[in-house]
């Protein structure tokens, strides 16, 4: 006889139970028990009826899709795989939707619309608004008139952010007409320029929130160009609205603490700021006064410096003109001088060139040939110079000059000497 093991037997039942077509996919109607939200976001409960119970978990993946909070008591209806626990042997269920009992079609209506919508990408995050600034100044908010809901936001603004100017549009949140109402408004005021727009409503039945799962105002989110913040309900209350909204708050006051800051961590960290502005002005205060005190001492030694220097250039300025008036006084007495030497030597020498002169022109004027003629002397010229010997005749025409005059003669042949 074969022998298993107790992991192998739970293997063979869990791979069996895995394998079961009957067994997958299906639709099981009970009581919850033991209900337990994890923080990880997994649901764990007990599915009972009169006779028996079955161990369910539900993951976080599949939980966020719920439109409600499950609770323990609530009659519900899961849509489930059937496995095996292993390490405790025990049948589990593991639910991929849950539907409270008694919803009916109405219920179903929305899974189905939910189920498609998420299939079209309307809840995908990529497509969700950032919103732009941690101090909105201007925000719109969707709500009813007179509500509960208008007066938890007026206080929840008054208390953590007074500075934002909040425009109240009232809208119907319950009813046929609901729906076109709230898109009708929401399309007007995305294009008005807030920097968010929170749409709420207070707490009430699945039924009374199902305005907010129409098709149209869905499809009136996933087009918006402003940051939209939905606070419908309470912390259970899931709508389509909030799974296309650029965020979800569990309440309306909650939407307004999401999108706003609290004034009085502001106003700490803007004591803060200016603590540390203090403090960063008067360090640069302090180190630029002391900078000044080090230039100012740095400009008196200059000027120190600068009035020895300036006397010292005054004082050998003094030094060289008395200097250069000494040399120039000393230039000018020899100067004088040599210019009185020069005129003496000039003046002598001067002398000594007339009388030069007188003699040589008495000399001049003695031995000059009108002087010679009138001595009783003849001049011989023969082609305009003086003939001094016989032999420098030539026989041709010459000239003799008298004192009184001159005669042409012509040299002829002679006998003797």
């Amino acid at each position: 006889m074969q022998q298993l093991s107790v992991s192998s037997l739970l293997r063979y039942l869990k791979n069996r139970l895995d394998s079961d077509e009957n067994l997958q996919k299906i639709y099981v109607a009970g009581e919850i028990s033991n209900y337990h939200r994890h923080f990880s976001g997994h649901l764990y409960f007990t599915l009972k009826d009169e006779k028996a119970s079955v161990s369910c978990v539900m993951f976080k993946s599949a939980a966020s899709f719920l439109g409600f909070e499950p609770k323990t008591g609530d009659k519900v209806i899961v849509y489930a795989n059937t496995s095996l626990y292993e390490p405790g042997g025990q049948l589990q269920l593991y639910v991929l939707k849950m539907t409270p009992e008694g919803y009916g079609d109405l219920y179903a209506r929305y899974e189905a619309l939910k189920n498609r919508l998420a299939e079209e990408g309307k809840f995908d995050d990529a497509h969700k608004i950032i919103l732009g600034t941690e101090y909105p100044e201007n925000t719109a908010v969707l709500v009813g008139d007179k509500s509960a809901a208008m007066s938890d936001i007026k206080t929840a603004f008054a208390r953590r952010w007074p500075l934002c100017r909040v425009d109240y549009y009232p809208v119907l949140v319950q009813g046929a007409g609901a729906p076109e109402d709230i898109c009708r408004t929401l399309r007007k005021v995305d294009s008005m320029g807030y920097d968010a727009i929170i749409l709420a409503r207070g707490g009430g039945s699945f039924e009374d929130l199902f305005c907010f799962n129409d098709e149209t105002l869905v499809n009136t989110i996933y087009d918006m160009k402003t940051f939209i913040i939905t606070g419908i309900g309470h912390e259970q209350d899931f709508t389509l609205a909030d799974f296309v909204a650029d965020r979800r708050a569990a309440t309306p006051t909650a939407a307004v603490e999401l999108i706003t800051p609290d004034i009085v961590d502001v106003m700490d960290l803007v004591t803060d700021y200016e603590s540390e502005l203090y403090s960063l002005i008067t360090s640069i205060l302090d180190n630029r006064r002391m900078k000044y005190d080090y230039l100012l001492s740095d400009m008196l030694r200059f000027k120190e410096h600068f009035t020895g220097i300036s006397a010292n250039i005054d004082h050998h300025s003094e030094l060289i003109r008395n200097s250069i008036l000494h040399r120039i006084g000393i230039y000018a007495q020899k100067t004088d001088y040599d210019v009185s030497q020069m005129r003496t030597r000039l003046d002598f020498r001067l002398s000594e060139k007339q009388l030069l002169y007188k003699r040589l022109f008495t000399l001049l004027n003695a031995y000059s040939s009108e002087n010679v003629l009138k001595r009783g002397y003849s001049l011989v010229f023969q082609d305009g110079r003086i003939v001094k010997r016989k032999k420098m005749l030539k026989d041709t025409e010459f000239e003799v000059r008298f004192q009184d005059g001159s005669i042409q003669a012509i040299e002829r042949a002679h006998h003797g000497k």
